[in-house]
């Protein structure tokens, strides 16, 4: 008897961007109101990660997981609330802060719960300053 060998059609892929670890790490990292002190903050680009699916795509190396045990979306939406925090006050208040583009993913979004949604839109809107 033969058995035929069942293989994933995804065993390799080429993507178009470079992976984490083709980047150096910075040796002193500047402060990020440093980097943005001259920058024109009339028209920035909102995007936040999701790193939550239900399944893995084939072709997906991005930063994501399968499922999310108890509390961690939860977790997850309490650090990307410091980290609105620490972005928003880098951005400082010199002049007015617009973005004119928002955007959810990396994973699926719709893995959250709709509170959870909620308050990511929450997050974007009242801490980052974003117009959904």
């Amino acid at each position: 008897m033969t058995t035929v060998q069942q293989t994933s059609p995804y065993q390799h892929y080429v993507y178009a961007y470079p992976h984490k670890t083709a980047y150096r790490r910075l040796q002193d990292r500047p402060a990020l109101r440093e980097l943005w002190a001259a920058q024109d903050r009339s028209a920035l680009s909102l995007y936040v990660h999701i790193p939550f699916c239900e399944v893995r795509c084939g072709f997906c190396n991005l930063f994501t997981r399968i499922g999310a045990p108890d509390d961690l979306t939860g977790a997850y939406l309490d650090a990307l609330e410091r980290q609105a925090d620490a972005v928003r006050a880098a951005l400082g208040d010199a002049e007015p802060v617009r973005f004119a583009t928002a955007a959810f993913g990396g994973g699926t979004p719709t893995f959250l719960t709709a509170s959870e949604l909620e308050r990511l839109c929450d997050l974007a809107e009242r801490r980052m300053g974003a117009d959904l």
